[in-house]
This record gives structure tokens, sequence and C-alpha cells, in this order.
């Protein structure tokens, strides 16, 4: 579990964010989250109206590092995808998982 690497108030921030995100969850997102290890974040995204990926149901995961808000989380599609922005191997690779990050984004927003 990466949660026993993270300090108690980060733990009490991500506790916070996906409690939240339970109760009230972005549009076509489902969030599933992880009662033994909190920095692990699993979501199941419908496809999204009027593109390739309507009707489809994509599971993604993302993973809270250590220094999770000041570094972003990493982003994997857990269903095989073809997108620009999704590696081989499912990693998302979008500008605010890296140089676009702000720790005040949160989590919501890199759902949406």
């Amino acid at each position: 579990s990466n949660a026993e690497n993270l300090p108690p108030q980060t733990l009490r921030l991500v506790c916070r964010e996906v409690s939240l995100l339970s109760s009230d969850p972005p549009d076509g997102i489902k969030l599933f989250p992880n009662e033994e290890d909190l920095t692990d974040v699993q979501v199941a995204i419908e496809g999204p109206e009027g593109t390739p990926y309507a009707g489809g149901l994509f599971r993604m995961k993302l993973v809270l590092g250590k220094e999770f808000p000041a570094a972003p989380p990493k982003g994997f599609f857990l269903t095989k995808i073809f997108h620009p922005n999704v590696g081989p191997s499912g990693e998302i690779c979008v500008n605010v998982l890296k140089r676009d990050w702000r720790a005040e984004l949160g989590l919501r927003h890199v759902l949406l």
C-alpha cells in the first residue's frame, strides 16, 4: 500500500476528496474507492455521447504518489482504448498530469 508513505494531512485531503467524489460524482463517472489503499482510485467512465466512445464503459485508475498533491497523480486506463493521449500500456499522457499540474486542481478536475 502506498498510503503508508503519505503524510497525515495528505491522507486527510485524499480521504475528503474521495468521499466527495463518491457521494457527488461527475456525470458519467463512478468511483470505486479502495478502502485498504486510498492512493489507488479506480473509476468507470461512460463514453461521451457524440464521440466514437459513446456507449462504452472505460475503467481507469489514478495512483497517488507520496508527493501528491504537489505532484500529479498517474493515470492509467485499465480498459484497452485507442486514443492519442493514451499510451500502449494505458498510461494517460495529458498536460494536466504533467507540466500544467497545480496542487489545487484536485482529483475531480483530473477525472473530468
